[in-house]
């Protein structure tokens, strides 16, 4: 949890919840509803499989116990614990006009604002090269407004990006089946099988941070480029069109990639870009409930 803030931050921290009022009420749309309803379930029993049945609910212990298949039986539960998973690493503190941590900062401090006023349990886990700062989950303005703190309290990590390790942080602190929110770039080494691991437990949604220059490298000439995550410096030519093309075709690359984990977990991904309003990607992936697993 976050200390003592300057006055300077703490000012900050008072506009964004004036701000987040407002757009609480565009994200709920008017609605007297839950926005992340549909996913705080609890085990209940289980059953013989049966042809149709969603394969990740498949109870693989008692499978190996008795060489049958069963599928576990989950129900709603009015209580809903919503994890943030922030990154907070180097690869975050670029970005136009926005940083990439900038926007993860002012879209996670809005959805934490968004579980407060649905009377939700909202925590907080950072990383970076290492995972923290951590605001265990609790209810309440007074709670939120505390992850919101530390959110901006956050400072950019140095080293390779652990997202492996936070994602393994997340499922040890998490108790019982939650909304895991991750935000992050997704500039990280080794982090698939954990991912599927966390989305087989929770319901998990992947917010990705991407910055559009990204895709689509200025026209230059020779500029020096650094390494987000190693801080490593290459020379580039930037007024090379067949090397701006290779650049920004990796990139799509990656991305794609990306998206492929994220399917193949059934995941809903939200982009969030740097330059433009992220409100309607929210709203699209949470204000109409959309059908989830």
């Amino acid at each position: 949890m976050a200390g003592f803030l300057p006055p300077s931050l703490l000012k900050q921290v008072r506009t964004l919840a004036l701000r987040g009022r407002r757009a609480t009420d565009a994200l709920l749309g008017g609605e007297v509803r839950s926005v992340f309803r549909g996913t705080g379930m609890e085990f209940t029993d289980v059953r013989p499989y049966a042809e149709g049945d969603d394969v990740r609910h498949i109870d693989w212990n008692l499978l190996a116990r008795t060489g049958h298949p069963y599928v576990k039986l989950f129900a709603e539960t009015r209580e809903l614990t919503v994890l943030l998973v922030v990154d907070r690493s180097r690869s975050t503190a670029v970005g136009d006009p926005e940083s990439k941590a900038a926007r993860a900062v002012e879209v996670g401090a809005l959805l934490a604002l968004v579980a407060a006023q649905q009377q939700d349990r909202i925590g907080l886990l950072a990383f970076g090269a290492t995972v923290g700062p951590v605001v265990s989950p609790g209810r309440g303005q007074r709670h939120a407004f505390a992850v919101v703190r530390a959110l901006f309290a956050m400072e950019p990590d140095v080293g390779a990006t652990d997202l492996a390790g936070a994602l393994r942080a997340a499922g040890a602190l998490l108790k019982r089946r939650s909304l895991v929110l991750i935000l992050s770039d997704f500039l990280a080494e080794g982090w698939e099988v954990g991912f599927r691991g966390l989305a087989a437990r929770h319901e998990v949604t992947a917010i990705t941070l991407d910055d559009s220059r990204e895709t689509a490298v200025p026209a230059g000439g020779w500029v020096t480029l650094s390494g987000a995550e190693d801080g490593a410096t290459v020379l580039f030519d930037s007024g090379d069109a067949r090397a701006r093309k290779r650049a920004e075709q990796a990139v799509r690359d990656a991305r794609l990639a990306r998206s492929a984990v994220f399917a193949a977990s059934g995941v809903q991904e939200v982009n969030i870009t740097t330059d433009g309003e992220y409100l309607g990607a929210l709203r699209a992936a949470f204000g109409r409930a959309p059908a989830r697993r």
